[in-house]
């Protein structure tokens, strides 16, 4: 028998996780996979004792975290993806949160999960930097030298070396 909280929290929050995940990963059926698997390791977690903040912390986390992993498997296909996103920008077609996921994807190989996780939350989500340092566990500070290392990544991948 389901456990009540966890379709209460599934029918609260599968909709946001899966846009959410949308926005990271271009693709409606991808999206769908990781917020289901989301919630299929919150059953395996023992997180649903907790309150409701650190459940719902907890789900916005690991759905990022599984987008990340799923970024990362998909690294040998990304420079169409990323050829595709320079002719949208070139006929100005390409909005900031699908050009930030590809400029994402194109370095997803050698940036860590932690990286890509802050890029993913503040790039991709709009969430502030507290937001992110908070949702991480991490402080402020970490999170403006990981957007900052990747910046400078970016700039050196684009051949406009800092």
């Amino acid at each position: 028998m389901a456990d009540p909280r966890v379709d209460s929290l599934f029918c609260e929050n599968f909709p946001v996780i899966r846009a959410k995940c949308a926005r990271m990963l271009g693709r409606s059926e991808d999206a769908a996979d990781v917020a289901q698997e989301t919630f299929v390791r919150l059953c395996e977690s023992g997180v649903l004792d907790r309150e409701p903040a650190v459940r719902l912390a907890w789900i916005y986390r690991t759905s990022t975290r599984l987008a990340v992993d799923l970024l990362r498997r998909r690294r040998l296909g990304i420079e169409t993806r990323a050829e595709d996103a320079d002719a949208a920008a070139d006929h100005g077609g390409a909005d900031d949160a699908l050009a930030a996921r590809q400029h994402l994807a194109v370095i997803a190989g050698t940036a860590s999960r932690q990286e890509l996780e802050v890029a993913l939350l503040c790039r991709v989500d709009g969430l502030t930097q507290p937001e992110a340092a908070e949702l991480c566990g991490i402080s402020e500070r970490t999170v403006r030298r990981l957007l900052g290392r990747l910046d400078e990544r970016l700039e050196t991948l684009e051949g406009r070396a800092p």
